[in-house]
């Protein structure tokens, strides 16, 4: 048997990934030049009439986009803040409230329920 049939699951495993890379990668270019052309047309209507600016070229405008990015979230999309199951995150959020009501929480309502009714029983 010639070793470049061994398997033939590999190979087309090793194509699946490769076309969804490849299509992958076409499909985020587009989008980026398709977000950069609408992003260039929306500041030439509506800037120069607003605030004074010069109108910006397309590459331009692909720049902008990229550097609103990079100050407003960075480039990756990194794990942020938010809690996902299973990730061995430490402990959901809603947990830790629990805990803080069973500690705090419930004395301090109780607490703040009877000084309405109290305020409400004066004012009547």
């Amino acid at each position: 048997m010639c070793i470049f049939h061994r398997n033939h699951r590999e190979h087309s495993r090793f194509y699946l990934v490769t076309v969804h890379i490849v299509f992958g990668v076409l499909i985020a270019g587009t989008l980026a030049l398709a977000f950069g052309y609408v992003f260039m047309l929306l500041w030439n209507s509506l800037m120069p009439g607003l605030f004074s600016v010069h109108p910006v070229t397309y590459w331009q405008g692909v720049g902008l986009l990229l550097l609103a990015r990079i100050l407003t979230g960075g480039l990756g999309h990194g794990r942020g803040r938010h809690w996902h199951p299973g990730r061995g995150e430490g402990t959901p959020p809603w947990k830790e409230y629990d805990v803080w009501w069973k500690e705090a929480g419930e004395k301090s309502f109780s607490q703040y329920a009877c000084k309405d009714k109290s305020d409400g029983e004066a004012k009547g």
